[in-house]
């Protein structure tokens, strides 16, 4: 099970979190867009965008297609609910997580 990510004050701000679990990596990065609810484009709302793919290359070095990408609510409860989809995405994709090449014996894939 995945869990001991920092609380939500480390997203607010702005740091990012990464990390990886039996073959599947995984970053939580903070983000901020325009409030819908202000006219005048001040305000912010903020959000986290977290993604996932499989060992063994960098996110960089990752083609897209192997990426899910999921963007949740910018607070505590965002957190929790992106750490649930974590530990939901490994759970239920194991075979993607499963017999991943050795950086050894592969290519980048981008």
């Amino acid at each position: 099970m995945l869990s001991g990510f920092p609380i939500y004050h480390y997203f607010h701000n702005g740091n990012p979190y990464s990390g990886a679990e039996g073959g599947m990596r995984y970053l939580i990065e903070p983000g901020k867009r325009p409030d819908p609810d202000d006219a005048s484009g001040k305000k912010k709302v903020e959000y986290l965008s977290v993604t996932v793919w499989p060992e063994p290359w960098s996110l960089e070095h990752t083609s897209d297609g192997k990426k899910t990408t999921k963007e949740f609510a910018g607070d505590q409860q965002g957190l929790d609910e992106a750490a649930a989809w974590l530990n939901e995405m490994y759970h239920t994709q194991s075979d993607r997580w499963m017999d991943i090449p050795s950086i050894l014996d592969c290519e980048p894939d981008c």
